[in-house]
């Protein structure tokens, strides 16, 4: 079937490569020709997509039938603990991570962060331009990551570490995931060594257990530990500097836009459309862990889905003009922070208890 665009989205569909830069190019008519016509697709080259909101979340939220493992789109050289982890462990860690990315303890890192920013800022300020993500957006996340996650004040200590997430951020070669494992156990080794003044990041990951299996407690071993600052760094980094470039984006379309941005009060709500709009996270993967059927389409036990967090936030079964950005909607919640157990650490919905699943 073609739609207006001239293309044959039946055949893109059956050859689906999201790392193709052509297709990435007429993906929202991919998407909506797929949440239309075939929302649970099975393609010839990789995974099933899975595009609608409803599909999505019915995923998300049922971890015995869709397992984490494999959750990248591509195989991460590293673990990816607690992201390709299941229950009962991905709770218990959650459990350790949550208390230090709460509102409060966050709060503490804003004068560190407008530390950062205003020195990036008088870097370029008399240049009348700006390379928005390289030379703001990227160093700003990375560089509170580092403080945040390793407690680092030493601005030449601290710059190894950026540098280090940043070259896995730009070019994800093996050997730059291999290059932040060193940094990450170069903190690792010195506060096992040494100990913690204070119950930060590091304190939590080093000294936290988790459930054994035998209805006692265990330390993380040093893969997990190393697994979680990964993980920690890798969806900081790229997440926040990918939203920081997506508003600057809906800036530069409509100026209009700065008068609501620079007003004091404003409000969350107004953040997750920006995040509905233009999703950092795109898509995750989730193995099939038994014969089960999505919307009439059936899965066989191993298959792997490509969950699009993207597609889901455009669905406009779910979402009122959903192509728009609107703030004057009342939005369901969407799905840029995920659903079910793996919600990004922050989240305010987090520590929710829900009736079918616990998100943590």
């Amino acid at each position: 079937m073609k739609q207006a665009s001239g293309h044959d989205f039946d055949q893109i569909i059956r050859d689906f490569d999201m790392f193709d830069q052509e297709q990435g190019k007429s993906r929202w008519e991919l998407f909506e020709h797929a949440r239309k016509h075939c929302p649970v697709a099975h393609t010839d080259k990789g995974p099933v997509l899975v595009t609608r909101y409803q599909d999505v979340r019915y995923v998300l939220e049922r971890p015995e039938l869709f397992s984490s493992t494999g959750v990248a789109p591509e195989p991460s050289p590293l673990s990816l603990n607690p992201l390709d982890s299941d229950p009962p462990y991905q709770p218990d860690l959650r459990k350790i991570l949550n208390p230090m990315f709460s509102r409060n303890a966050s709060l503490k890192y804003v004068p560190q962060m407008e530390e950062v920013a205003n020195e990036l800022i008088d870097g370029f300020i008399d240049k009348g331009e700006v390379e928005l993500i390289m030379d703001f957006a990227a160093p700003l996340v990375a560089g509170t990551l580092a403080r945040m996650v390793y407690n680092e004040q030493d601005t030449e200590k601290m710059q190894v570490a950026v540098d280090a997430v940043t070259r896995v951020a730009i070019t994800g070669a093996p050997e730059t995931y291999f290059e932040m494992a060193m940094v990450g156990s170069e903190y690792l080794v010195d506060r096992l060594e040494n100990g913690s003044p204070t119950e930060d990041v590091l304190w939590a990951v080093t000294t936290g257990t988790v459930g054994d299996g035998n209805g006692g407690q265990r330390p993380l071993t040093d893969d997990e530990q190393l697994g979680v600052l990964t993980v920690l760094f890798l969806g900081g980094l790229d997440t926040t500097r990918g939203a920081i470039g997506m508003i600057a984006h809906e800036l530069a379309k409509d100026p209009s836009l700065e008068d609501r941005i620079r007003d004091p009060k404003w409000q969350r709500k107004d953040m997750d459309e920006f995040l509905r709009i233009a999703s950092p996270v795109a898509c995750l993967c989730r193995t099939v862990m038994e014969d089960t059927e999505l919307n009439g389409v059936q899965l066989k036990k191993g298959e792997q889905l490509l969950v699009r967090f993207d597609s889901a936030n455009h669905d406009p079964e779910q979402f009122e003009d959903a192509e728009s950005l609107r703030f004057d909607l009342t939005r369901p919640g969407n799905a840029a922070f995920g659903l079910g157990i793996h919600r990004c650490l922050g989240d305010r919905k987090s520590t929710r208890l829900n009736s079918s699943h616990i998100t943590i």
